[in-house]
């Protein structure tokens, strides 16, 4: 039963930290011909290929082999065993009279037999021994240990159920999250071209105006740092991206698996309509019974009652009740195939009615029983502290969800303030009112604001996805 606790541990575990693993990351963008990786294909490799759905399975079918061996104690166990002996000297060799002491014993003269002569009475045992037995042990009354070990299988294997469930949920929801934020990046690192083909160009008017004498020459060391930002900001986001898309290869299993292989468009209507759910629905969506980790830890709770229940009844002077039918042979012929093997007496059968209890073990007993309530006391501890777990997740991704959305929003606004004003300069500089450094830099200012804003809806991505795992409401 330690087993058991130890995996509902590792599944609390999986399910507390998994939301930490949606931050986005990455690979190298490529052309957009021959795109095949649609999201139901990418379910469909995750679902074929995942380690860890892979691994949730195996113990599923190890949870049911488990159920059988349970079962399988409600049928007799049946043991043959059959030995052969080889002995250079028997113990009891070959046995001989003469046939004077014959006669002399008997009163009578032995036909056919010459004074003097040895007549052989017994020719030895063989040097071949052979020992069969088979037991046959049914058990006949145990106070409910045998069906009540089958329930704690039983209800082990529906967990595992549960959990493979519950991992293809997750995974789903990394999926989701992950292939956005790789769309999403995709238009970052376009505009991010864009913010450097503008930047050099900013630094090269910006040098011709020092050299003409009509900018300050801090001015255009300004120019060369926003130039070499954007650089290093490129090699961030390239770093994100290549990790992300390997994430992609684990979580769907295909190694080979490239950005321009991903036929996706970022679902913002569905991720609208995730955040835009009532947060007191959200709260009780989360922590809902019906949940998977809740109900495996209810199941929990169930497999240790009747743990406690097995313990109990394996109290002192509770006797188990055995029924043992035994059949043994011992001889020199072999048993069933040689000829006249049972005709000596060298057979037994034997019919056996055990009862085993245990009188005193030092308190042991009593201890399992102490043992197994402190461990329902546990998982109890463990479902409450699980509620409030997904209280916590929830209350923290729909925080993110309302900041990413006020950022959003107010990023808009900012873009299109910055827009608005680009417009007006480009028609200043077209009049001559001002430099083109000025527009430049407006324009880099766009490109910024356009790309904060597509960062912020990433985090709007993964607050939702996240919610939708919680919630259960992940499609």
């Amino acid at each position: 039963m330690k087993k058991l606790s130890a995996l509902f541990l590792v599944l609390l575990l999986a399910l507390f930290t998994g939301q930490t693993l949606f931050a986005q990351d990455g690979a190298v963008l490529s052309n957009e011909a021959d795109k095949t990786g649609t999201m139901d294909e990418l379910k469909i490799s995750m679902d074929a290929n995942n380690a860890q759905l892979a691994k949730a399975r195996q113990t599923y079918i190890q949870s049911l082999l488990d159920v059988k061996n349970a079962k399988a104690n409600y049928q007799p166990t049946i043991n043959l065993l059959l030995t052969s002996t080889y002995m250079p000297n028997p113990p009891i060799g070959k046995m001989t009279i003469s046939v004077d002491s014959l006669s002399s014993q008997l009163g009578i003269v032995v036909p056919g037999a010459a004074a003097g002569e040895y007549i052989t009475l017994y020719n030895g045992m063989k040097n071949v021994y052979y020992n069969a037995g088979l037991s046959i042990t049914q058990p006949l009354f145990t106070w409910g240990k045998i069906p009540n070990a089958v329930k704690i299988y039983t209800k082990i294997a529906e967990i595992r159920a549960l959990a493979i469930e519950d991992t293809s949920n997750q995974l789903t929801a990394q999926l989701k999250a992950r292939v956005s934020a790789l769309k999403y990046m995709d238009e970052i690192l376009v505009l991010l071209d864009q913010t450097k083909d503008t930047a050099d160009e900013l630094v090269q008017v910006s040098q011709d105006a020092y050299d003409n004498g009509m900018l300050l020459k801090q001015d255009v060391a300004k120019a060369k740092i926003s130039a070499m930002e954007i650089d290093v900001t490129r090699q961030e986001i390239m770093k994100e991206y290549r990790t992300n898309l390997q994430e992609l290869r684990t979580l769907t299993g295909n190694e080979d698996l490239q950005a321009n292989d991903i036929d996706y468009s970022v679902n913002e209507d569905e991720i609208q309509a995730i955040v835009a759910i009532d947060h007191d629905e959200l709260y009780a969506m989360a922590t809902r019974a019906s949940s998977e980790p809740l109900t495996m830890l209810r199941k929990q709770t169930q497999a240790l009652q009747l743990k406690k229940k097995i313990a109990q009844d394996s109290l002192y002077w509770k006797p188990d009740l055995a029924l043992q039918v035994s059949l043994s042979y011992g001889g020199s012929a072999f048993p069933l195939v040689e000829t006249n093997w049972y005709r000596a007496d060298d057979y037994g059968l034997y019919l056996t009615l055990a009862v085993k209890s245990t009188v005193w073990d030092g308190g042991k007993k009593l201890n399992d029983v102490s043992y197994a309530q402190s461990e329902i006391l546990g998982s109890i501890a463990d479902y409450d502290a699980a509620v409030d777990q997904l209280q916590s997740v929830a209350e923290e991704n729909i925080a993110a969800a309302e900041l990413a959305q006020a950022k959003i929003e107010y990023l808009e606004l900012k873009l299109e303030e910055s827009q608005d004003r680009l417009e007006l300069l480009e028609r200043q500089f077209a009049v001559g009112y001002i430099s083109k450094t000025d527009v430049l830099s407006q324009q880099i200012e766009v490109y910024t604001n356009q790309m904060n804003l597509i960062k912020e809806k990433i985090s709007l991505a993964q607050a939702a996805y996240t919610l939708a795992y919680v919630t259960g409401i992940l499609e």
